[in-house]
């Protein structure tokens, strides 16, 4: 049975590495290699639709040269340039044509005065940068001149990181989450195969359900930046950035729960928490997240109290992982913060002779005596709609849950719908305190 179950293991884990490894590189390429060569082909297009403008205000309006380079200049990103059939600069937009000297030479005017479309990238000393330019073909006093467009790499750069940034958070996600699920999958193995199969299918499902919404966000802002910059709008591209930053917020949030998750069940499976664990005093873990969500609190309108009611002399020392307390009295005092509208959030430590005793109360919306039974379940929401809105990932409880249990502790839940919630959280105190 042991060879069984370690041959399973072994095949699983490199099977995900394989999985990993392969992900990485596939979509390490489409990052850094594709993106650019499709931007800058892009970027010629552009250009090239706009010189093809440009011969035909040359061709069919009374405008002059100057006037003609300014009109299609009018949003500043392109810069245009019109050259006679001899190499000499007729008008630009950004420099004094007199000053540019022969173009002749230019490998996209000569391609251009040979009547076919140029395209070149290369460094400009006018404008001291790197350029992408295209030339096409147009009558200029009865001989074949040159309309040429151009626009600076460094927005076409600046363009294709958007997409490299963006690319990369869903990788990370994506790793992150492999990395899970192979986590729980040969967390596992030593039951039988239909409960692992279905355990690993439930918890993919779920965390899968969960990523979609700020995924398809990142991907659906990501569009919306790319069209505001091709359309000119400068205006709206930090409003995108600003909720392009939410949206990766609420990804790193889930992705950090997830694995606190999965380190905390397998910390309970294999008893290797000890050599983790110190003397915590909560009365300090207390006093540090009250005073980290008190902005929080007071910004909603809450009464956001404190209340220290360990007997003077006495301690409150729990033997943990100080990140597990920290990681425990959060997501208590945030949960009540998330779900109450307006009233009291009390913030409470207690101690008796064997016991830390931290109660959490709020005057929220409460929780209904059916989903009392469900609530620690990871990704169990109470009120889904509203969960979502306030950050939730659906894993706060279900950490605390396993934070209280690795302790050997305990936890007692009082709720009323429409009235509040009242969170009960017992941790044995070290002995001879």
């Amino acid at each position: 049975m042991k060879e069984h179950t370690h041959g399973w293991r072994a095949w699983l884990i490199g099977g995900f590495a394989i999985i990993i490894v392969a992900m990485v590189a596939l979509w390490g390429y489409s990052l850094f290699s594709p993106i650019d060569q499709a931007e800058q082909e892009q970027e010629y297009n552009n250009l090239e639709t706009v010189a093809h403008a440009g011969t035909a205000l040359m061709e069919n309006s009374s405008l002059d040269p100057q006037d003609v380079v300014s009109t299609l200049s009018d949003n500043g990103q392109i810069r245009v340039t019109i050259v006679a059939a001899d190499g000499s600069v007729v008008a630009d937009n950004t420099t004094d044509a007199a000053a540019m000297g022969d173009h002749s030479q230019r490998p996209e005017i000569q391609a251009a005065l040979s009547g076919n479309t140029g395209r070149d990238r290369r460094y400009s000393d006018t404008e001291q940068a790197e350029y992408v330019y295209v030339a096409v073909p147009v009558e200029y006093e009865g001989q074949m001149g040159a309309l040429r467009t151009s626009m600076p790499l460094s927005e076409v750069e600046s363009l294709a990181q958007n997409f490299r940034n963006t690319g990369m958070i869903l990788l990370i996600v994506a790793v992150a989450l492999t990395l899970v699920v192979a986590w729980q999958v040969f967390r596992h193995t030593s039951r039988p195969v239909d409960q692992l199969e279905r355990v690993r299918t439930d918890f993919v499902a779920n965390a899968s359900h969960e990523l979609k919404t700020p995924v398809a966000g990142i991907r659906l802002l990501s569009e919306s930046i790319k069209t505001a910059y091709e359309d000119g709008d400068t205006q709206m591209i930090p409003v995108f950035n600003d909720r392009l930053d939410k949206e990766s917020a609420r990804l790193q949030k889930l992705v950090t729960d997830l694995l606190d998750l999965s380190r905390l069940e397998g910390v309970e499976g294999n008893n290797s928490g000890a050599k983790e664990t110190e003397t915590v005093n909560m009365c300090s873990v207390v006093v540090a997240s009250f005073d980290a969500h008190r902005d929080v609190a007071r910004k909603k309108g809450l009464e956001f109290q404190l209340h220290d009611e360990v007997p003077d002399g006495q301690k409150c020392l729990v033997e943990m992982s100080p990140a597990d307390a920290m990681l425990l009295v959060d997501n208590l005092v945030e949960n009540a913060i998330n779900y109450t509208e307006k009233g009291t959030v009390t913030v409470c430590l207690r101690s008796d002779q064997k016991h830390a005793i931290l109660i959490v109360h709020d005057t929220g919306i409460g929780i209904s005596a059916a989903d009392q039974k469900r609530i620690f379940e990871r990704f169990f929401r109470a009120d889904k709609a509203r969960s979502r809105e306030a950050g939730g990932t659906g894993l706060g409880l279900s950490l605390v849950k396993h934070v209280v249990e690795r302790v050997h502790g305990s936890i007692n839940l009082q709720s009323e719908l429409g009235k509040g919630s009242t969170f009960t959280i017992y941790l044995p105190k070290m002995k001879q305190q």
